[in-house]
């Protein structure tokens, strides 16, 4: 089966939000592991300890909207460049 370019940047994109969340969530999920239970004991039980593919599951749900409302939120700086010096150049 042949896909396109669309669906293969779509696959390369969700690949690397996957490698991306796994390899962020090792230190977030020792590092909470670690400080929850020492500095935040007023936390319910349940979230002293976070399961590493529980942190790996939420960093994916995060990347996922913040790209929904990255796509949904307008652009409000619209930012463009030109050099007069170039238009100069080619008139000479």
């Amino acid at each position: 089966m042949f896909f396109g370019l669309d669906w293969i940047t779509a696959l390369i994109k969700i690949s690397f939000q996957v490698v991306f969340a796994i390899v962020t969530a090792i230190p977030f999920s020792m590092s909470w592991n670690a400080i929850a239970p020492v500095y935040l004991t007023f936390l319910p039980p349940v979230w002293l300890h976070v399961p590493y593919w529980h942190v790996v599951g939420l960093l994916l749900c995060a990347t996922y909207v913040g790209g929904m409302i990255q796509k949904l939120t307008p652009q409000f700086v619209n930012i463009s460049q030109s050099n007069s010096n170039d238009s100069e150049a080619k008139n000479n």
